[in-house]
């Protein structure tokens, strides 16, 4: 008998596609049991973890539309064990004060994230605990 592992599952959120694209790369050449996909809004977002069922969001903060604050308060009353980083390209300071109202497991500048994503222990840390 073979063991399987279920395939991890990454929704990445952002309406820079340029940005969607270099991060659904480079998590796809990480390991090739993430399946990845994508959503530009955080209405698309909301449809697709309801048929998703991700369990990793990485969110983007500042959308048009519904920005990713209220996008995050959505996923987690869709699913509260969801987990789901905000990504910025603005100061952690700004993210800090938005994120300390709602529930995310953590927040990043998308600069920080991809020096993350290139170490595997601080990034397996995030996959198995939910934090660093």
């Amino acid at each position: 008998m073979t063991n399987v592992r279920e395939p991890y599952k990454i929704l990445i959120v952002d309406d820079d596609k340029t940005f969607l694209k270099l991060l659904s790369s480079a998590l796809n050449s990480k390991d090739d049991n993430f399946v990845v996909e994508t959503a530009r809004s955080g209405k698309e977002c909301l449809q697709k973890v309801k048929r998703f069922k991700p369990n990793l969001v990485l969110l983007d903060i500042g959308m048009t539309g519904m920005n990713g604050l209220v996008t995050l308060r959505f996923i987690k009353s869709i699913d509260a064990s969801t987990l789901v980083y905000i990504l910025s390209g603005l100061s952690i300071e700004y993210i800090r004060d938005g994120v300390g109202m709602v529930p995310a497991e953590g927040y990043f500048t998308k600069t920080q994230f991809v020096t993350l994503l290139s170490s595997d222990q601080s990034f397996d840390m995030i996959l198995k605990t939910g934090r660093i």
